[in-house]
């Protein structure tokens, strides 16, 4: 839900990037936030963890240089609503599907063979290799070896508030500053 939102002292909802992780989970919480020249404003759903939110954030502002029609949590219809969705602007189908935090197998899967030609990305904080997760969702998930469009897991640092939120609600990530675990081999079709 991306709305334009006068400037003011709440862009993270009173709090400073330091200090944001201690908002209270059952608290209500709006983050308005901007990159890459556009607006968002989040709320927290009641029991989502703030860094939950600021997650979808990061990986929304992640999407927005290539796909800057990328947005949160779009209700296309279907049983599962992505955290983050870019849509293809001829077809109107998802071009790339985000993910953020525990995500079961069975939905990926699900999902995968649904939009076979869409970009998938689960984003997690990076607190320890993620690449032994990526084994784990290979295992669990059923993907073709080989995939015409990038399935991944995107590991964003645990200092990642501090490094990329500003306190005036700017965002600035790039996946630079990321690892990216394929969990396919990507063919050309």
């Amino acid at each position: 839900m991306c709305s334009i939102s006068p400037p003011s002292a709440l862009q993270l909802g009173g709090y400073s990037p330091s200090t944001l992780l201690s908002a209270p989970k059952h608290t209500p919480l709006t983050l308005e936030l901007s990159a890459s020249g556009q607006l968002l404003r989040l709320q927290k759903n009641p029991g989502e963890s703030v860094e939950h939110l600021v997650l979808k954030a990061l990986l929304w502002a992640l999407l927005l240089p290539t796909h800057p029609s990328a947005t949160c949590e779009l209700d296309l219809g279907l049983r599962y609503r992505p955290d983050v969705i870019a849509l293809d602007e001829a077809t109107g189908a998802p071009c790339w599907w985000g993910e953020c935090g525990s995500v079961k197998g069975s939905k990926l899967s699900e999902l995968s063979s649904a939009f076979p030609l869409t970009r998938f990305s689960v984003a997690k904080w990076g607190r320890s290799d993620l690449r032994g997760y990526a084994n784990q969702l290979r295992a669990e998930i059923k993907l073709p070896r080989h995939r015409a469009a990038p399935f991944e897991v995107v590991s964003f640092p645990a200092d990642s508030i501090e490094r990329f939120v500003a306190a005036d609600g700017r965002l600035s990530v790039s996946f630079e500053d990321l690892q990216v675990v394929p969990l396919v081999e990507v063919v050309d079709t």
